[in-house]
């Protein structure tokens, strides 16, 4: 009789080099995706609170207009803010801006250097602000209504550009006789 002898084969247990690369590269592929996740988050969250800064400009502008309804007229006939001539951030100058507690009560010029002030303070540089004004009939209405429109044109980090209207009403002037702008 043949005597045979087996060996018994021995199982090798552990990673080869190549299984560690691929698991290696596979954590990068993810980290790598959810750092661009953070990035667009990023991006998206301060484009947000831009248009958020430009809506709250836009009201703080509108609400001055109501509350000086007798010199509606004379925030469009300003040297810059208007459509001809738009307010540019950073390249056009404001002017010096005296905060008092009465509305108005330091002039026109002075209203409009701190609008200016407030935007060279809160958009981007080479933000383009105009205000403008159109006259509308009510249908059946026997009388036009003054209505303006704020524009704002402003390029992202990206060098896309963004622009946003805001129309309003900001009254009329319940006594044309008495409503003298100074």
């Amino acid at each position: 009789m043949i005597k045979r002898t087996y060996f018994a084969q021995r199982q090798e247990s552990g990673f080869t080099l190549i299984e560690v690369l691929v698991a290696l590269l596979i954590v990068a592929l993810g980290m790598l995706g959810n750092a661009m996740l953070q990035l667009q988050g990023m991006k998206n969250s301060n484009d947000a609170y831009l248009r958020s800064q430009i809506g709250i400009f836009a009201y703080d502008i509108a609400d001055k207009i109501r509350a000086n309804r007798e010199c509606q007229d004379a925030y469009l006939a300003q040297s810059f803010l208007t459509t001809a001539s738009p307010y540019i951030v950073g390249t056009s100058s404001a002017g010096s801006c005296l905060h008092s507690s009465a509305l108005g009560s330091a002039g026109m010029a002075n209203e409009i250097a701190c609008i200016g002030k407030s935007l060279e303070a809160g958009l981007p540089v080479g933000s383009r602000v105009s205000l403008a004004s159109s006259n509308v009939t009510p249908v059946g209405g026997n009388r036009s209504i003054k209505i303006f429109t704020l524009s704002v044109l402003w390029t992202d980090r990206d060098g896309e550009e963004h622009n946003a209207d805001y129309t309003f009403d900001p009254g009329a002037c319940v006594n044309p006789a008495s409503c003298v702008c100074n």
